[in-house]
């Protein structure tokens, strides 16, 4: 194998993992805004049950939490 053609070989295998690590990113986004949506779920099943005086606090910091995970996933998307 000719050494002229090792950069060309190896521009092609960081194309490959730059993908790859953006695909990673997306889901591993996607993953947490379901998760956050999850945790929503339970604080309101929670408050169900079982209210309590701190529970609007909860509420708050856990639609921010979705929030924040949306916002980062329309960051993550951008950067395609």
């Amino acid at each position: 194998m000719p050494i002229e053609s090792v950069p060309n070989l190896l521009a092609g295998f960081n194309l490959g993992a730059g993908f790859g690590a953006k695909i990673f990113a997306v889901l591993f986004v996607i993953f947490y805004v379901v998760f956050a949506l999850i945790l929503f779920r339970q604080i309101q099943l929670m408050d169900r049950s079982l209210p309590t005086q701190i529970a609007p606090f909860l509420k708050f910091i856990s639609i921010l939490q979705i929030g924040i995970g949306l916002a980062f996933l329309f960051v993550v998307i951008g950067a395609f």
